[in-house]
């Protein structure tokens, strides 16, 4: 059974863009992560998470916080990837769509999931919109090298590989 779950919540930090993908006026910070409790992180956790959790990638331990960025994750041992992103410099009363597209090592679409909202009409600049997705790690699930891939308003933005692997 194929599961995704997707949050979106807001707080106010500065980002960064990802060159290379869409262009627009907003700015976007992503990292792949596995939790390092049994249980999946709440949205109040993955909306805290701050510019230093970005910035150190795969250098974070453990230990650091509930979740730990990485780029291989193991079935059996994680339970699901996180795809966090956060993003700033949307427009004030506008309909945005985030999408995220799991991608096998056969390159088909394992899964994808989005979620749409309307910024409100007084919205200050500084905020910061966090788009969370989560992919249970299934044991029937290719081994190999996936691809996830990050969309705004069904525009490519970034994109994030990673490792499924066995126990």
């Amino acid at each position: 059974m194929k599961k995704l779950i997707a949050v979106l919540i807001g707080l106010g930090l500065l980002g960064f863009a990802s060159p290379g993908f869409s262009t627009s006026l907003y700015d976007h910070q992503a990292a792949l992560c596995a939790s390092v409790t049994s249980s999946q992180p709440s949205a109040w956790v993955l909306q805290r998470l701050g510019q230093e959790f970005f910035d150190q990638e795969s250098l974070r331990t453990a230990t650091d916080y509930p979740v730990a960025v990485r780029s291989v994750f193991t079935k059996g041992e994680d339970s699901h990837v996180i795809l966090v992103s956060r993003w700033q410099g949307l427009e004030a009363q506008q309909s945005y769509t985030f999408s995220c597209q799991w991608i096998d090592p056969d390159g088909q679409t394992y899964t994808m999931n989005s979620a749409s909202f309307e910024t409100p009409e007084n919205l200050d600049p500084g905020i910061f919109f966090t788009y969370t997705a989560f992919m249970d790690l299934q044991k029937d699930m290719k081994e190999g090298e996936w691809t996830v891939h990050l969309l705004l308003n069904g525009n490519l933005v970034d994109a994030k590989d990673l490792t499924i692997a066995s126990e």
